[in-house]
C-alpha cells in the first residue's frame, strides 16, 4: 500500500494535514526541534484514515510517517512529559495566520501536551514510509465529554 505525501504551504491547507495525522501515536523522543536550522520534525505511527472504511469499523491500518516543519522563528512546548518514551496521541494541528505570511502552528496531543511553533511562513511536509500494518484499535475522542 502506498503512503501519503502531502505539503501545506499556507494556513488554510494545514487542516488537511491535521485530518491525516489525527490519532497518530508518537512520543517526546520522536519530536525534534533545531533553533539553528529552524526546523521541527516528528515521526509517528499514523492511522490511515484514507484507507479506513466505516463498513468495516474494526479494521484499520497504521504506517510510519514523518512530519517536517521549516522556517520556525520560535518554539514552545507545554505540559510535555519528561520521559522520552511516554506515548502521545495527536489530536490536531491548527494554524493561525498572522501578518505578512507569519503564522502560529499548534500541535495538540490528548491529555494536554502541546507544541506551539511560530513560523515565518507555513511549510509543512508529511511523508509516509515503509509498509502499513493492520490494527483493530481505531482512534476515537469524546471531545464533548471534557468540554474541549
Amino acid at each position: 500500500m502506498n503512503g501519503l505525501k502531502l505539503k501545506a504551504i499556507d494556513a488554510s491547507e494545514v487542516e488537511i494535514l491535521s485530518a491525516a495525522m489525527e490519532g497518530a501515536i508518537t512520543s517526546p523522543g520522536e519530536l525534534g526541534y533545531s533553533s539553528k536550522s529552524r526546523q521541527f520534525t516528528m515521526t509517528a505511527s499514523r492511522f490511515m484514515w484514507e484507507a479506513f472504511s466505516s463498513s468495516a469499523p474494526k479494521q484499520g491500518s497504521r504506517i510510519r510517517t514523518g512530519l517536517f516543519v521549516t522556517d520556525i522563528l520560535s518554539a514552545r512546548r507545554q505540559n510535555m512529559p519528561a520521559d522520552p518514551e511516554t506515548v502521545l496521541e495527536l489530536l490536531s494541528i491548527t494554524a493561525k495566520a498572522g501578518e505578512d505570511g507569519l503564522a502560529e502552528l499548534l500541535i495538540s496531543f490528548a491529555g494536554g501536551p502541546s507544541i506551539s511553533l511560530n513560523v515565518e511562513c507555513v511549510e509543512i511536509t508529511l511523508t509516509d514510509a515503509g509498509e502499513a500494518w493492520q490494527t483493530d484499535v481505531i482512534p476515537a475522542h469524546d471531545l464533548d465529554k471534557d468540554g474541549a
